[in-house]
């Protein structure tokens, strides 16, 4: 019995071309530019400069230390809170310098929600801790929070577990659960960027 498979040698140069301009045509989430970050006297950020498109994973991979945790703090500006910080360069945010002077850094951090690689929980309920940035932002209608907060738990696989416990105090779940419930309390305002530290 003789087998022959035909290949086709001809390359469609069209159909390359059309796929590198959809790579390149993403739309770009977040713009770093020439950033550099210092601790005092060390250097924990050197001109790192990078595009990240919007609506896709992007992961920082690299040992313990290298400043992964550090880059992903700036995107939210959560370094400010840290003494003898020094930041210089960029990041733009849908086009907007998140350094700018008059910057609202509280806006800016409902925009871009952070999940830390340690679950942190409020010392309240369930569903209190879900509802918490949804209240921050006006929303006080009971319906509306009722399905809101059960809409950010399933997203985060938690609702089966918690559903008749939503009253009872979020301390008390395991830590998986709560790591689970700090994400439904992220996605729940919707933030255009959710910064993933390890969780």
């Amino acid at each position: 019995m003789k087998v022959s498979s035909q290949v086709n040698p001809v390359v469609d140069v069209s159909q390359i071309l059309e796929q590198d301009e959809l790579i390149n045509s993403e739309v770009i989430a977040i713009e770093v530019s020439n950033l550099n970050l210092f601790y005092a006297e060390k250097q924990a950020l050197n001109s790192i400069t990078l595009d990240i498109p919007e609506k896709k994973v992007t992961a920082f991979i690299g040992p313990s230390g290298c400043g992964k945790s550090t880059l992903l703090r700036c995107f939210n500006r959560m370094n400010d809170l840290v003494d003898d910080v020094r930041i210089d360069g960029k990041i733009l945010i849908e086009k907007e310098n998140i350094f700018a002077r008059g910057t609202d850094v509280t806006d800016l951090r409902r925009r871009v929600g952070m999940v830390f690689q340690k679950p942190n929980p409020f010392p309240k309920t369930i569903y209190e801790n879900v509802a918490y940035g949804l209240r921050l932002q006006g929303i006080n209608k009971r319906r509306t929070l009722d399905e809101m907060v059960e809409w950010a738990l399933k997203g985060a696989a938690l609702w089966d577990e918690v559903k008749d416990r939503l009253h009872e105090s979020a301390l008390g779940l395991s830590g998986g659960q709560q790591q689970r419930l700090v994400i439904a309390r992220a996605i729940a305002v919707q933030p255009q960027v959710l910064l993933l530290d390890e969780p």
